[in-house]
């Protein structure tokens, strides 16, 4: 990202510009305009100001008991819900770091934090229309109420929303229908004609988007609607109690697709209570390639999720947005890669 040679702009300039106190403008930056009691047309005033003369607000810096006056301070956010696997949120963090580290100068430095919301309830987040609040986010794994929230809402600063679609917003996702359908591809090769796709109840964008694609290509190739079975979350212990009272109820089933890794951990640890071998009576597909999917027992056959080519197109589009702010919305679309383990292979 280029960086500007011009000092920043204080709050002494905007100030002068707008006809008020230095005080009052440090008020309104500080969202303290309520309680100190301003005039909505002074807050609005001073908040074009700040815009019209580029200002960059320091909130970092202002935790920090000293800083060089001129240092510009960008404050980044990957935006989460609790209910995400870790993981995902980990690698995104880790490729924005390296990014700021690379891009921090003794004139610009950068802050990133993590902000999390309960899936469905990005609007009730604190600050998240305030103009001041964030230079740039990164938002993922959002329930369709958010995805509502963001269309009708749109944020005043730059935004990178990831693995869905939304008119207006930067986006990148995975290419539509690609993971559902490989999956029911990779069981059929297999021979299974008796198939289940694994998914938690709250479903986002991709994870919906996965098991719709499954359960249409399943119909073209086999002729039958898969077994839907439901989870109430997407750790392990969801997936094994939900597979366990599939096969108590007389559920019969001869291939797996989990939607996530971690659900296929909970079904090997119910087909292998159950006496059942993987893949000789149900072949198993999950989505992600988790960091321990090779050293399952067998290892585990995954459409590896596009979590890492989607991060490292995010991370560089956020930055290019910082530097140009007018840049046209944009759709980026990327294709996993498949990785075929024992868990799929029936045919010795």
């Amino acid at each position: 990202m280029k960086q500007k040679s011009s000092p920043a702009v204080t709050i002494y300039e905007i100030a002068e510009f707008v006809g008020v106190s230095p005080a009052t403008v440090s008020s309104v930056l500080a969202n303290r305009h309520v309680e100190r009691r301003i005039a909505k047309k002074t807050v609005e005033a001073v908040r074009d100001a700040a815009r019209t003369l580029g200002y960059v607000p320091n909130m970092a810096g202002r935790r920090l008991r000293a800083h060089r006056a001129a240092t510009r301070q960008f404050d980044l956010a990957i935006m989460t819900s609790f209910e995400a696997p870790l993981s995902h949120v980990g690698q995104l963090l880790h490729t924005l770091q390296s990014a700021v580290d690379r891009q921090t100068t003794k004139d610009t430095r950068f802050a990133v934090s993590i902000e999390m919301f309960h899936a469905g309830e990005l609007q009730n987040k604190p600050a998240l229309l305030d103009a001041n609040r964030y230079h740039g986010v990164i938002i993922t794994n959002t329930l369709p109420d958010d995805d509502l929230f963001l269309s009708r809402a749109k944020l005043p600063y730059p935004v990178v929303v990831l693995g869905r679609r939304l008119a207006g917003y930067h986006c990148v996702l995975e290419a539509p229908n690609y993971v559902g359908r490989k999956s029911v591809e990779l069981l059929h090769a297999a021979g299974c004609r008796k198939l289940g796709v694994l998914h938690s109840r709250l479903l986002t964008h991709t994870t919906a988007d996965r098991v719709n694609a499954f359960r249409r290509t399943a119909i073209e190739l086999i002729g039958v609607e898969p077994m839907d079975l439901e989870c109430d979350g997407l750790q392990p212990t969801a997936a094994a109690a939900t597979l366990k009272k599939f096969f108590e109820e007389g559920g019969e089933i001869d291939g797996i697709f989990a939607v996530t890794d971690s659900l296929a951990i909970g079904a090997y640890q119910t087909l292998k209570q159950r006496g059942q071998i993987v893949p000789r009576d149900v072949a198993v597909v999950g989505v992600g390639d988790n960091e321990m999917a090779e050293y399952f027992d067998p290892p585990l056959t995954t459409v590896a999720g596009a979590n890492d080519a989607m991060v490292s197109e995010a991370v560089p589009l956020l930055f290019s947005m910082l530097q140009d702010d007018q840049m046209q919305a944009k759709e980026i679309l990327v294709v996993p890669p498949i990785i075929r383990r024992e868990s799929s292979n029936r045919r010795g």
